[in-house]
């Protein structure tokens, strides 16, 4: 009791002053009609602020579990399109449709610094992940390619990695090449072996082609410019990466069924498989 009298006495000069201000106000604010408005106004837009405030942190929070069940979604649409007889309204088992097969994972680990950057991701064999799946982002846009197994995660290598390479078709034209990353900037790759006759214009969309591992006409990225190659053969263009890699959380895995069959027979030959056996 000592020290609750002790504690007023010492601090009853705010207390005073916060019940004077307290009865000022409400004064004020039953003094006229127009006070009432006013202060009711202002009540009601800082009680929606704050309440949009918490609704935006629960939208934060709840937007990536949203975004890993969309992206199922779509894998299991891709699957069931994949699918589907051509020129029927039916849908069939996997077995009989399209050689690609969609699934989904979440990215645990992920580096874009290194000369060599690879992710992890959570789920392996017992999954049903194999070694030299396509890896893609929620977007669609070509991320990389799982190149190690366990039973419960996979090591991918990213597109960021000196050792990626994969062939690219300029959108709408018959011209291909390989498209490979430089090492330098994270957003941007690089396409090489287009006759430097060809139409390039920078915006131009660059889809994957004649790639063991992704399937045909998945989006990489876009032009930003082109030059003639030091012998004057080809261009040299500069593309801008279709896939966030700084920002990869979940990404969809493509099996292709034919790819062991394809690639023991004829696998050198590929432009996704050229650069790693050259090194």
């Amino acid at each position: 009791m000592y020290r609750l009298v002790q504690f007023f006495k010492r601090y009853y000069v705010v207390f005073l002053f916060v019940l004077l201000e307290a009865g000022a106000i409400s004064y004020y604010a039953h003094s006229t009609s127009y006070t009432r408005a006013t202060l009711l106004s202002g009540a009601i837009r800082a009680t929606g602020g704050v309440r949009k405030g918490f609704a935006a942190v629960g939208d934060y929070f709840s937007l990536r579990r949203e975004n890993r069940m969309l992206l199922e979604r779509l894998a299991r649409l891709e699957n069931s399109l994949q699918a589907a007889a051509p020129g029927t309204d039916t849908v069939p088992s996997a077995a009989a449709g399209s050689p690609y097969r969609y699934s989904t994972a979440r990215v645990v680990s992920n580096s874009i610094a290194r000369q060599d950057n690879f992710f992890v991701i959570d789920k392996g064999t017992d999954d049903g992940i194999e070694e030299n799946m396509a890896v893609l982002s929620p977007e669609g846009a070509v991320a990389g390619y799982v190149r190690k197994c366990s039973k419960h995660y996979a090591v991918c290598m990213s597109v960021l990695n000196s050792g990626f390479s994969i062939g690219g078709q300029l959108k709408g034209s018959e011209y291909f090449g390989s498209v490979y990353w430089n090492g330098t900037d994270p957003r941007k790759m690089t396409l090489v072996d287009i006759p430097r006759y060809a139409s390039v214009t920078p915006g131009d969309s660059v889809l994957s082609a004649y790639s063991l591992r992704f399937p045909p006409d998945r989006f990489i990225g876009t032009v930003i410019s082109a030059k003639d190659s030091p012998d004057g053969t080809y261009l040299i263009i500069d593309i801008r990466l279709g896939a966030e890699m700084n920002t990869l959380s979940d990404v969809l895995l493509v099996k292709y069924t034919h790819y062991e069959e394809l690639n023991s027979l004829a696998g050198e030959h590929f432009a996704d498989t050229q650069r790693e056996s050259v090194r």
